[in-house]
């Protein structure tokens, strides 16, 4: 569960029609600030303010409101959906759903390396919600075993911020840090480097070296990496064998991942 503090002086009190209850510091990266916060009918949601880059100007403002529309069309398959995007005063805001239960990096920390049929879970979900945001035109940009929570549900790629591709933000740094997770969770411990490939179950260690490949254009698209993953993967289009002349495409992501095997013991109830 994320480590909820009490909000500071200076933090603002509500947002749009959410009021804020507490500070989220273990996602507040890149200058961010994150918080909890309550809709009219008391549900939890998660409220972002985005770094000083997005509140610049009024056109980085406006980028971010487009960027944002952009995100809200991100199918919800194993993803925190966007619910709400706006500007409060001169400060942008972003609304996501919140998903209650351990991160990757809280149920390692706590237990040790996943069992297989968690690991095998955790990668086809999470390639699922990496999918759907990169077919919306942006990328996760800081992913890993902190963003990933494991809901009563399945897994949840968790993303408190809206990023196109640019700079070192790109879909193939996203499949990397795919690679690196599932390495971590089948692991145990960080930095997870191409000689844990052998803590993996063997139908994933062909997947998860691909996508170490120092060349990025190396790596596979997200989703020839999902179908991969998905039974009968390897022979289907967009799998090993034809990932050179397979791009994604328009078409909604389909196939989400089998039922959530569940851990050693049961993700945190809300």
């Amino acid at each position: 569960m994320p480590n909820v503090t009490p909000l500071r002086p200076g933090d603002p009190r509500r947002v749009g029609r959410y009021r804020l209850t507490g500070r989220v510091d273990d996602f507040a990266a890149g200058g961010q600030d994150v918080f909890l916060a309550e809709r009219v009918d008391g549900a939890a949601v998660m409220a972002t303010f985005p770094g000083a880059a997005r509140a610049s100007d009024a056109a980085a403002r406006d980028r971010f409101v487009a960027e944002a529309r952009a995100a809200r069309n991100i199918p919800p398959f194993c993803v925190a959906r966007i619910l709400d995007a706006g500007v409060e005063g001169s400060r942008p805001y972003l609304v996501t759903e919140y998903i209650p239960g351990p991160s990757v990096a809280e149920v390692v920390a706590a237990e040790g390396p996943l069992p297989g049929t968690a690991v095998r879970a955790v990668a086809t979900g999470c390639a699922t919600g990496i999918a759907s945001i990169h077919q919306a035109g942006l990328v996760h940009g800081q992913f890993g075993p902190d963003l990933v929570v494991l809901g009563r549900d399945g897994p949840r790629v968790v993303d408190f911020s809206i990023t196109p591709p640019y700079g070192a933000a790109t879909p193939a740094a996203d499949i990397l840090a795919w690679a690196h997770t599932i390495l971590f969770a089948a692991a145990g411990h960080r930095p997870p480097s191409a000689n844990d490939l052998g803590a993996l179950p063997d139908d994933l260690r062909p997947v998860v070296a691909d996508c170490l490949s120092p060349d990025p254009v190396a790596r596979p698209h997200a989703r020839g990496l999902l179908t991969e993953l998905l039974p009968g993967g390897a022979g289907r289009p967009g799998g090993r064998r034809c990932r050179s002349r397979c791009r994604p495409g328009p078409r909604p992501i389909v196939g989400a991942p089998a039922a959530w095997p569940g851990l050693r013991r049961a993700p945190a109830a809300c």
